[in-house]
Protein backbone atom coordinates (compact mmCIF):
# COMPACT_ATOMS: atom_id res chain seq x y z
CA UNK A 1 0.00 0.00 0.00
CA UNK A 2 2.74 2.92 1.12
CA UNK A 3 5.03 1.48 -2.18
CA UNK A 4 2.03 1.72 -4.39
CA UNK A 5 1.19 5.85 -2.83
CA UNK A 6 4.58 6.56 -3.07
CA UNK A 7 4.48 5.98 -6.67
CA UNK A 8 1.41 7.99 -7.15
CA UNK A 9 3.03 10.87 -5.05
CA UNK A 10 5.89 10.25 -7.10
CA UNK A 11 4.00 10.30 -10.66
CA UNK A 12 2.25 13.78 -9.46
CA UNK A 13 5.52 15.15 -8.97
CA UNK A 14 7.31 14.23 -12.27
CA UNK A 15 3.61 15.64 -13.66
CA UNK A 16 5.00 18.99 -12.19
CA UNK A 17 8.49 18.65 -12.74
CA UNK A 18 8.07 17.87 -16.77
CA UNK A 19 8.36 21.46 -17.75
CA UNK A 20 11.17 23.40 -15.88
CA UNK A 21 9.53 26.84 -16.57
CA UNK A 22 6.99 25.25 -14.03
CA UNK A 23 9.83 25.16 -11.41
CA UNK A 24 11.28 28.95 -12.20
CA UNK A 25 7.65 30.78 -12.56
CA UNK A 26 6.24 29.39 -9.42
CA UNK A 27 9.14 30.42 -7.04
CA UNK A 28 9.00 33.55 -9.34
CA UNK A 29 5.59 33.92 -8.08
CA UNK A 30 6.58 33.62 -4.60
CA UNK A 31 9.54 35.89 -4.51
CA UNK A 32 7.44 39.00 -5.87
CA UNK A 33 5.03 38.08 -3.34
CA UNK A 34 7.68 38.02 -0.73
CA UNK A 35 9.20 41.71 -1.87
CA UNK A 36 5.68 43.38 -2.00
CA UNK A 37 4.99 41.92 1.74
CA UNK A 38 8.32 43.12 2.64
CA UNK A 39 8.09 46.35 1.20
CA UNK A 40 4.84 47.12 2.47
CA UNK A 41 5.86 46.02 6.00
CA UNK A 42 8.88 48.48 5.91
CA UNK A 43 7.01 51.13 4.65
CA UNK A 44 4.70 50.87 7.93
CA UNK A 45 7.70 50.35 10.16
CA UNK A 46 8.89 53.36 9.19
CA UNK A 47 6.45 54.99 10.66
CA UNK A 48 5.31 53.04 13.58
CA UNK A 49 8.68 50.88 14.35
CA UNK A 50 6.85 48.37 15.61
CA UNK A 51 4.09 45.85 14.90
CA UNK A 52 2.32 42.92 16.63
CA UNK A 53 5.21 42.45 19.07
CA UNK A 54 7.34 41.55 16.23
CA UNK A 55 10.90 43.40 15.34
CA UNK A 56 11.36 43.95 11.22
CA UNK A 57 13.83 41.51 11.28
CA UNK A 58 10.81 38.95 12.56
CA UNK A 59 8.88 40.26 10.12
CA UNK A 60 10.70 40.07 7.04
CA UNK A 61 11.17 36.51 8.36
CA UNK A 62 7.72 35.66 9.06
CA UNK A 63 6.75 36.71 5.36
CA UNK A 64 9.63 34.79 3.95
CA UNK A 65 8.64 31.37 5.95
CA UNK A 66 5.06 32.12 5.31
CA UNK A 67 5.43 32.51 1.57
CA UNK A 68 7.64 29.54 1.23
CA UNK A 69 5.60 27.56 3.68
CA UNK A 70 1.91 28.77 2.00
CA UNK A 71 1.86 26.19 -0.86
CA UNK A 72 2.25 23.47 1.71
CA UNK A 73 -0.81 24.66 3.06
CA UNK A 74 -2.93 25.92 -0.03
CA UNK A 75 -1.75 23.50 -3.12
CA UNK A 76 -4.33 20.49 -3.41
CA UNK A 77 -6.18 17.88 -5.11
CA UNK A 78 -9.68 19.66 -5.14
CA UNK A 79 -9.61 20.27 -9.24
CA UNK A 80 -8.49 16.83 -9.87
CA UNK A 81 -10.86 15.11 -8.03
CA UNK A 82 -13.93 17.31 -8.88
CA UNK A 83 -12.44 16.49 -12.82
CA UNK A 84 -12.31 13.12 -12.41
CA UNK A 85 -15.77 12.94 -11.00
CA UNK A 86 -16.90 15.07 -13.65
CA UNK A 87 -15.79 12.86 -16.60
CA UNK A 88 -16.65 9.63 -14.77
CA UNK A 89 -12.62 8.41 -14.01
CA UNK A 90 -13.61 7.83 -10.26
CA UNK A 91 -15.76 4.94 -11.51
CA UNK A 92 -11.56 3.27 -12.41
CA UNK A 93 -10.48 5.03 -9.46
CA UNK A 94 -12.56 3.19 -6.57
CA UNK A 95 -11.71 0.15 -7.82
CA UNK A 96 -7.98 0.96 -7.15
CA UNK A 97 -6.39 -1.98 -4.60
CA UNK A 98 -5.87 1.43 -2.18
CA UNK A 99 -9.07 3.20 -0.92
CA UNK A 100 -9.97 6.49 -2.66
CA UNK A 101 -8.84 8.19 0.27
CA UNK A 102 -5.42 6.50 -0.11
CA UNK A 103 -5.69 6.89 -3.81
CA UNK A 104 -5.28 10.71 -3.36
CA UNK A 105 -3.34 11.01 -0.54
CA UNK A 106 -0.67 9.53 -2.72
CA UNK A 107 -1.72 11.86 -5.27
CA UNK A 108 -1.61 14.80 -2.84
CA UNK A 109 2.10 13.64 -1.20
CA UNK A 110 3.05 14.30 -5.01
CA UNK A 111 1.82 18.06 -5.16
CA UNK A 112 3.35 18.48 -1.35
CA UNK A 113 6.89 17.53 -2.55
CA UNK A 114 6.83 20.03 -5.45
CA UNK A 115 5.46 22.37 -3.32
CA UNK A 116 8.34 22.24 -0.41
CA UNK A 117 11.19 22.48 -3.22
CA UNK A 118 9.70 25.45 -4.31
CA UNK A 119 9.23 26.84 -0.89
CA UNK A 120 12.86 25.79 -0.08
CA UNK A 121 14.19 27.54 -3.46
CA UNK A 122 12.21 30.75 -2.36
CA UNK A 123 13.64 30.48 0.91
CA UNK A 124 16.87 30.54 -0.19
CA UNK A 125 16.65 33.01 -2.76
CA UNK A 126 15.40 35.59 -0.84
CA UNK A 127 17.81 34.42 2.53
CA UNK A 128 20.63 36.28 -0.46
CA UNK A 129 18.64 39.36 0.12
CA UNK A 130 17.49 39.46 3.05
CA UNK A 131 18.83 38.99 6.48
CA UNK A 132 16.93 36.65 8.34
CA UNK A 133 16.05 35.25 12.09
CA UNK A 134 17.80 32.01 12.29
CA UNK A 135 15.57 29.48 14.26
CA UNK A 136 16.28 30.41 18.05
CA UNK A 137 17.49 26.55 18.65
CA UNK A 138 17.62 23.31 16.43
CA UNK A 139 14.82 22.20 19.00
CA UNK A 140 12.75 24.83 17.53
CA UNK A 141 13.46 24.57 14.21
CA UNK A 142 12.57 20.75 14.46
CA UNK A 143 9.26 21.41 16.03
CA UNK A 144 8.34 24.04 13.42
CA UNK A 145 8.59 21.23 10.94
CA UNK A 146 6.82 18.79 13.17
CA UNK A 147 4.01 21.08 13.25
CA UNK A 148 3.94 21.46 9.60
CA UNK A 149 3.91 17.98 9.14
CA UNK A 150 0.89 17.46 11.13
CA UNK A 151 -0.67 19.82 9.46
CA UNK A 152 -0.77 18.00 6.26
CA UNK A 153 -3.46 15.32 6.98
CA UNK A 154 -5.89 18.55 7.94
CA UNK A 155 -5.84 19.96 4.67
CA UNK A 156 -5.73 17.00 3.39
CA UNK A 157 -9.28 16.42 4.68
CA UNK A 158 -10.44 19.56 3.88
CA UNK A 159 -10.06 19.06 0.29
CA UNK A 160 -11.23 15.95 0.38
CA UNK A 161 -14.72 17.95 1.57
CA UNK A 162 -14.34 20.09 -0.87
CA UNK A 163 -13.51 18.13 -3.64
CA UNK A 164 -16.63 16.19 -2.64
CA UNK A 165 -18.49 18.90 -3.40
CA UNK A 166 -18.04 17.56 -7.02
CA UNK A 167 -20.91 15.03 -7.08
CA UNK A 168 -23.13 17.60 -6.67
CA UNK A 169 -22.44 20.60 -8.98
CA UNK A 170 -20.75 21.00 -11.98
CA UNK A 171 -17.87 23.30 -10.97
CA UNK A 172 -15.78 23.83 -7.18
CA UNK A 173 -14.47 26.98 -8.21
CA UNK A 174 -16.38 28.47 -5.75
CA UNK A 175 -15.31 26.52 -3.18
CA UNK A 176 -11.98 25.90 -4.00
CA UNK A 177 -11.50 29.61 -4.04
CA UNK A 178 -13.12 29.76 -0.43
CA UNK A 179 -10.74 26.99 1.24
CA UNK A 180 -8.03 28.95 -0.20
CA UNK A 181 -9.08 32.09 1.30
CA UNK A 182 -9.81 31.02 4.17
CA UNK A 183 -6.89 29.14 4.73
CA UNK A 184 -4.99 32.08 3.92
CA UNK A 185 -6.67 34.63 6.21
CA UNK A 186 -7.15 32.23 9.18
CA UNK A 187 -3.59 30.70 9.11
CA UNK A 188 -1.25 33.53 9.18
CA UNK A 189 -0.37 33.79 5.32
CA UNK A 190 -1.88 37.92 4.73
CA UNK A 191 -1.13 38.70 8.27
CA UNK A 192 -0.03 37.54 11.92
CA UNK A 193 -2.70 36.06 13.89
CA UNK A 194 -1.38 38.87 16.29
CA UNK A 195 -2.59 41.85 14.62
CA UNK A 196 -6.40 40.96 14.43
CA UNK A 197 -8.85 41.85 16.55
CA UNK A 198 -9.64 40.07 19.91
CA UNK A 199 -12.34 38.13 18.69
CA UNK A 200 -10.63 37.00 15.76
CA UNK A 201 -7.89 35.66 17.57
CA UNK A 202 -9.99 34.18 20.04
CA UNK A 203 -11.53 32.64 17.30
CA UNK A 204 -8.65 31.13 15.63
CA UNK A 205 -7.74 29.21 19.02
CA UNK A 206 -9.69 26.73 18.09
CA UNK A 207 -9.71 26.77 14.46
CA UNK A 208 -7.25 24.44 12.80
CA UNK A 209 -5.85 26.59 10.51
CA UNK A 210 -3.27 28.97 12.93
CA UNK A 211 -1.01 25.62 13.45
CA UNK A 212 -0.68 25.80 9.56
CA UNK A 213 1.29 28.87 9.20
CA UNK A 214 1.23 31.35 11.75
CA UNK A 215 2.28 28.70 14.84
CA UNK A 216 5.09 26.95 13.01
CA UNK A 217 6.76 30.56 12.44
CA UNK A 218 6.27 31.46 16.02
CA UNK A 219 8.12 28.31 17.28
CA UNK A 220 11.02 28.80 14.94
CA UNK A 221 11.20 32.73 15.90
CA UNK A 222 11.19 31.37 20.07
CA UNK A 223 7.63 32.84 20.53
CA UNK A 224 5.71 30.09 21.79
CA UNK A 225 6.79 28.20 25.02
CA UNK A 226 7.37 24.72 24.93
CA UNK A 227 4.31 23.95 27.15
CA UNK A 228 2.47 25.37 24.67
CA UNK A 229 3.51 23.07 21.94
CA UNK A 230 2.18 20.15 23.56
CA UNK A 231 -1.18 21.54 23.28
CA UNK A 232 -0.79 22.32 19.70
CA UNK A 233 -0.32 18.79 19.14
CA UNK A 234 -2.98 17.37 20.66
CA UNK A 235 -5.56 20.03 18.61
CA UNK A 236 -3.91 19.04 15.44
CA UNK A 237 -4.12 15.45 16.37
CA UNK A 238 -8.36 15.86 17.58
CA UNK A 239 -8.93 18.24 14.25
CA UNK A 240 -7.41 15.53 12.11
CA UNK A 241 -9.46 12.92 13.36
CA UNK A 242 -12.36 14.87 13.34
CA UNK A 243 -12.04 16.07 9.66
CA UNK A 244 -11.36 12.41 8.74
CA UNK A 245 -14.20 11.66 10.43
CA UNK A 246 -16.85 14.71 8.37
CA UNK A 247 -14.79 14.13 5.16
CA UNK A 248 -15.18 10.07 5.19
CA UNK A 249 -18.64 10.34 5.71
CA UNK A 250 -19.97 13.43 3.28
CA UNK A 251 -17.74 10.93 1.07
CA UNK A 252 -19.31 7.83 1.54
CA UNK A 253 -23.00 9.53 1.26
CA UNK A 254 -22.00 10.85 -1.63
CA UNK A 255 -21.45 8.00 -3.19
CA UNK A 256 -24.62 6.12 -1.80
CA UNK A 257 -26.51 8.79 -3.56
CA UNK A 258 -24.63 8.56 -6.86
CA UNK A 259 -25.72 5.19 -7.12
CA UNK A 260 -28.98 4.60 -5.35
CA UNK A 261 -29.75 7.04 -8.10
CA UNK A 262 -27.80 4.83 -11.14
CA UNK A 263 -25.30 8.00 -11.74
Amino acid sequence: MLKTMMQLAKMQFNQYNIYKSNFYLFTLNRIVEVIVYIFVWQAIYSQTGNAGGFTLSQMVTYYILAIAFSSIATWGINETMAHSIRTGQINKELLNPLTYFQYYFGMNLGELAFAVVIGIATFIICAIFWELALPVSFLNFILCIFIIILGIPITFFIQMIVGTIGFYTNSIWGMQIFRKAVIQIFSGIVAPISLFPLWFQELSKFLPFKELIYTPINIWLGQVDYSEILFVIIKQIIWGAVLYIIAKKFFNHAIKNITTNGG
